[in-house]
Formats: C-alpha cells, sequence, structure tokens
C-alpha cells in the first residue's frame, strides 16, 4: 500500500540511515539544501524526475519513496508508533543553548530556562502529531520539526487526530540560564510568540481563522505576516499550483 503522505519520514530516515546532513543529500541530488529541508518538514513534494534519482542514490526501490512498506519500514514504524492513550514522547540531551524549530501543524511550544543537568524536551499530542515529530542534533544546536501531515506545500489541512481532543504541546526545559531559539513555518497557520508572566518563551501555532478569534486584537496587529500568507496563495493559486 503506498502512503505518499509519510514521504517526508522516508526521506529523513534514510538520510539518517547514511548519516548525511540535509546539504549532503541536497549535494548529491544537484538541488537547494533548503528544497531538502522543505520535503522532511512535509512542505510539498520533489519534482516527479526526482523520485527515480533519489531511489537510486539511496538503493532502494522506488515505490518504498512513495510508501511501500518493506519488512524494515515496518520494523521502524513498530519502534514510532504512538498509540491513542500514550503520554507522548520524552527526550533528554546535554543542556542546550541554541534550539531551532520548524512548525508546520498546530501546537503550543514553551520553551523554559533554567540551569540543570540535562535537556528534556516533551511531546504531548495525538498519534500523527507524534509520528510526525523529529529531533536533530547538529553540534550545539537542536533542531526540533514538526512535520506537516498533508504534505501540502501551502496549505495546513484538518486530519484525523484518532479522538484526542486536547492541544498539542512541545516543553522543552534547555538546562541553561539563557537559550535562543528560532522558530519558522511554510504554511498558511498564524504563528505568535510571547513571553509569559512565569518569565518563559511561549509560541502559539494555529488557524488564523482560530487566531482572529483567540487574538483578534494582536493579529490585527500581525496583519503583515497574514497578508503574506494570503499573497503566497494567491501567487500560487495564479501560477497553477494545487495541492
Amino acid at each position: 500500500m503506498y502512503h505518499l503522505n509519510q514521504f517526508c519520514n522516508i526521506i529523513t530516515a534514510l538520510r539518517k540511515e547514511r548519516g548525511w546532513t540535509q546539504t549532503n543529500l541536497a549535494d548529491r541530488i544537484g538541488i537547494a539544501p533548503q528544497s531538502v529541508s522543505k520535503w522532511e518538514c512535509g512542505v510539498g513534494y520533489p519534482d516527479v524526475t526526482l523520485f527515480p534519482v533519489i531511489a537510486d542514490l539511496f538503493g532502494v526501490p522506488i515505490g518504498v519513496l512513495f510508501g511501500e512498506e518493506t519488512t524494515s519500514a515496518k520494523e521502524n514504524k513498530a519502534m514510532t508508533d504512538t498509540r491513542p492513550g500514550t503520554p507522548g514522547k520524552t527526550y533528554c540531551y546535554e543542556p542546550l543553548k541554541h534550539i531551532d524549530f520548524s512548525v508546520n501543524n498546530c501546537c503550543r511550544i514553551r520553551v523554559i530556562d533554567g540551569v540543570r543537568e540535562q535537556a528534556r524536551i516533551i511531546a504531548r499530542g495525538d498519534p500523527t502529531f507524534l509520528d510526525y515529530f523529529l529531533i536533530e542534533q547538529d553540534g550545539d544546536r537542536l533542531r526540533i520539526t514538526v512535520k506537516n501531515p498533508s504534505g501540502s506545500a501551502f496549505h495546513w489541512k484538518p486530519y484525523d487526530r484518532g479522538g484526542y481532543e486536547e492541544e498539542n504541546i512541545i516543553t522543552v526545559y534547555t538546562g541553561v540560564e539563557e537559550s535562543g531559539c528560532f522558530a519558522e513555518n511554510f504554511l498558511d497557520l498564524a504563528m505568535s510568540q510571547w513571553k509569559t508572566d512565569e518569565g518563559y518563551d511561549e509560541w502559539v501555532v494555529c488557524t488564523m481563522e482560530e487566531a482572529d478569534v483567540l487574538y483578534g486584537v494582536t493579529m490585527q496587529e500581525q496583519g503583515v505576516s497574514k497578508i503574506l500568507h494570503l499573497d503566497m496563495n494567491r501567487m500560487a493559486a495564479e501560477l497553477g499550483i494545487t495541492d
């Protein structure tokens, strides 16, 4: 059975199995590293002519890239599946000074500074959110990617949350007195960030409609961001780009 929306997880797993960075893979294909980054975030797919090139590069049948499950893929899925009722995922690292977030699904992020022996990342959410959640370390920098389950290059789409009704939440305890964080999203989602009364940084990523309801005044003040998303969608329509 084919599951093209799993391409983001498949390409990431194949790359990491070989110990390549996104730049290494991009150089081998002959494209920009930003393209690989977007594929792994679930934001769009390669041009159809690149699928045979990528399959040959990794030495796998082309069907694997389209989600055809091999024995090893099934074993990997069994290891990473998070079923309804499980609490989520927890990761421990050495204290973190630099954290990058690429957020392409609705969630809340909390980054809490404070000196401790280890940094800890806790992800809580629906099964799909957790299945499309990735952490990767590059030197002293940690990258947390929340992938887009639909694979759309422009739009976030509602998906089956498996009966989970609570908010998706990522909590990061950095382990250092002061950390530096950067957050981005590639889709038509609103992203708001502020410092809480407790002193930690918080981001909320949600649909534009939810943002207008929850943060009406704030989103009006951030109208440039909203217009930018709308212009991007209009440009895509004019170019004939569809999901």
